[in-house]
């Protein structure tokens, strides 16, 4: 651990660890704020409207990005700075995700004249899917500055100045009396949104041309590639928007709004256990992606090795002081929610599971192994769903936290066993200890051309 942060020092990362580190931290923290602030302002009955609604815009926003944020990280070659190789992809990019806002747009006029004939809170369907367009082209920024390694640009806008003018605006909203509802607060939270992510397209426009949006689809050498790798990005999207997002809803559905308002605190607390993981994620997919494209197995395993021993061992250290805080925490929002704090310490554990066997899913989706998440997230999703809607009305909210745990570990294996046995990689925390020096071996000609 001490060779680890003396290399981190040295290195010319360094920089870019600790700037990914203080905006997550910023973000878990004014997103907490926010929450707070909203579960102040508006009734219990309007929080869980709000808090439905905004989960819902999020996945829908995941999925309607088309697997443009994993296909940037994937193939942008930031150290040649912007070649036409680079200019072709933006544009690709940027055509799939015009589609996008496209058909979001769409689908909120379309439910929004519709809507009238739906009980509450049905009938507001059409705030999620505007907020679904405008987070679909923040989602693709974030990836894009990332690459760039320019990290404050990539999550200062959303994850910070967002969150911090959403908490104000809505405090203010409701001291003036405008504050009606959680329609009000969804009308705030987009329009900041797109605010922020209006910024980052101006970033984007100096350095690919404000012309980057014409002709996206156009790219007669990659572009047959790229779409079956949209294709599978999105597909595994859908996957982790609903898993991210599902439980959730199958609460509210079966247990109430009540308990889906706190469920989704309990699930807000425990990620951030897992920010030291979010945060490594966010610097380190380009590097090691890198060392992929140039061959570097070796490389790879070693910065993997390191990397994911101290996500393990901050996020170990984290859910132990998440255990002990909790009720302190939760009392914060509402004081009925204390009562449940076991539900938020089975959910650290999550965390700490993920942390353990570093970032497997992200490797799979920048190295060929996309068909693979897929398939497995499909057949083990499937089980888990069941599992979930068996457990929640018999054991309630404590029941599918520990279902979530079960998941998450069984998932995470699988996913780690498939880069180990592809790439001769291990992404666990242990392989600081017991990584096995990768044989030479050629990439194969498809991620070498890559």
């Amino acid at each position: 651990m001490l060779t680890l942060v003396a290399r981190l020092r040295r290195s010319a990362r360094s920089q870019q660890f600790a700037s990914a580190f203080v905006a997550r931290i910023a973000s878990a923290v004014l997103g907490f704020v926010m929450l707070l602030v909203a579960s102040h302002v508006l009734t219990t009955y309007e929080y869980g409207v709000y808090v439905f609604l905004f989960s819902l815009g999020s996945g829908l926003g995941l999925i309607a990005a088309f697997g443009q944020q994993n296909l940037v990280l994937k193939h942008y070659r930031a150290q040649d700075g912007v070649t036409p190789h680079n200019d072709g992809l933006v544009r690709y990019n940027l055509g799939w995700l015009a589609a996008a806002i496209a058909a979001m747009v769409g689908l909120s006029a379309v439910v929004f004249v519709a809507e009238e004939s739906l009980p509450d809170p049905y009938h507001r369907l059409h705030l999620a899917c505007a907020f679904a367009a405008v987070f679909a082209l923040s989602e693709y920024l974030q990836s894009y500055f990332r690459v760039h390694g320019r990290i404050w640009l990539a999550l200062l806008p959303r994850e910070v100045v967002w969150r911090g003018a959403c908490s104000v605006l809505l405090w203010g909203a409701a001291l003036a009396g405008l504050l009606t509802g959680a329609t009000a607060a969804m009308g705030i939270v987009i329009g900041l949104l797109l605010a922020m992510t209006l910024y980052q397209i101006g970033h984007l426009a100096s350095l690919h041309g404000w012309d980057s949006w014409r002709g996206g689809f156009r790219h007669p050498q990659k572009a047959p590639a790229w779409r079956s790798e949209s294709l599978l990005f999105t597909a595994n999207n859908v996957m982790v928007a609903v898993t991210a997002f599902l439980e959730t809803v199958i609460v509210g559905a079966l247990l109430g709004m009540e308990q889906a308002a706190f469920y989704f605190v309990a699930l807000r607390y425990a990620t951030l256990v897992n920010l030291p993981s979010a945060a490594i994620d966010t610097v380190s997919m380009p590097m090691i992606a890198a060392h992929f494209q140039a061959g570097d197995r070796e490389g790879a395993q070693r910065l993997i090795g390191r990397l994911s021993l101290a996500s393990f061992t901050i996020s170990s250290v984290g859910a132990v002081v998440m255990a002990l805080g909790a009720p302190y925490a939760l009392a914060l929002f509402k004081p009925d929610f204390v009562a449940h704090t076991d539900v938020l310490t089975v959910l650290s554990l999550s965390s700490v599971v993920i942390a353990f066997f570093g970032p497997g899913a992200s490797l799979l989706t920048i190295g060929g192994g996309e068909r693979y998440i897929l398939v497995a997230n499909a057949v083990l999703f499937s089980i888990y769903a069941v599992l979930l809607c068996l457990v929640a009305v018999p054991f309630g909210i404590l029941g599918v936290a520990i279902a979530n745990v079960c998941w998450t570990l069984v998932i995470t294996l699988v996913l780690a066993r498939w880069v180990r046995a592809n790439w001769n990689v291990d992404s666990r925390a242990t392989a600081f200890f017991t990584r096995r020096t990768p044989a030479p071996a050629p990439l194969r000609a498809a991620e070498a051309a890559e």
